[in-house]
């Protein structure tokens, strides 16, 4: 009798684990690409999407390709916050020029006893709210579109011009965006407010009450 040839039982799973595992599709690994951040003046920290990454100059190496926030922060200038789009294998160079920030004057004095104003001096005082935009809906994009209302007095004396002031936000003590704020000339007396928008990467976490905004950095050309 002639025997049929047949393969034993383990070249049969050895065979059968070669083709299942030329049927497994190999995990994506992200594309990523670096970013090299120098400031001047040097020594400033650098937050990419709101994380702290290390103090000028710096290289940011393993980024996920696409668009991202860098934002450059020295004491006593004026923060930078910066759009970047990192492509695959690529380095962005990102060389940031730091200003020095205006001379700040108090948002709001409550002495005492008031201080004589000199004749003929501005006094402005500002204050305001942020809101979301009413056509926000309930998308979670980064960044996020915030509205800015600022109002401003001026109990001086004297006409105000050229009036700016920071909108800085705040969240758990630590700013995460700004906006300047131009409120354009204030009469002695006078009153202005304004509506403006400015965009800001939030953690996906943050809850409102969480966010402040504070009105800083005033600065007046009389």
């Amino acid at each position: 009798m002639i025997q049929k040839p047949f393969l034993p039982v383990t070249i049969i799973i050895v065979i059968l684990a070669i083709l299942f595992a030329g049927c497994t599709a190999p995990t994506p690994v992200p594309e990523t690409g670096s970013i090299q951040v120098t400031s001047s003046p040097s020594g400033a920290e650098v937050y990419l999407d709101n994380e702290f990454r290390g103090t000028t100059p710096v290289s940011i190496s393993s980024v996920i390709a696409g668009d991202h926030y860098v934002e450059v922060r020295l004491t006593g200038y004026t923060p930078r916050s910066v759009p970047v789009t990192v492509t695959a294998g690529s380095t962005v160079t990102l060389p940031v020029q730091l200003n020095e920030a205006p001379a700040a004057l108090p948002v709001t004095v409550t002495p005492t006893i008031k201080p004589a104003i000199p004749s003929g001096i501005p006094q402005v005082h500002v204050d305001g709210y942020w809101a979301y935009p009413e056509e926000r809906g309930s998308t979670t994009t980064n960044p996020v579109r915030l509205l800015v209302h600022t109002e401003a007095f001026n109990v001086g004396s004297g006409g105000a011009r050229e009036v700016t002031v920071s909108a800085n936000f705040y969240l758990d003590g630590r700013m995460i965006c700004w906006n300047t704020v131009y409120l354009g000339t204030l009469p002695a007396g006078g009153h202005t407010a304004r509506d403006s928008m400015v965009t800001c990467s939030l953690p996906s976490t943050l809850e409102s009450p969480d966010l402040t905004v504070r009105f800083e950095n005033i600065a007046i050309k009389a």
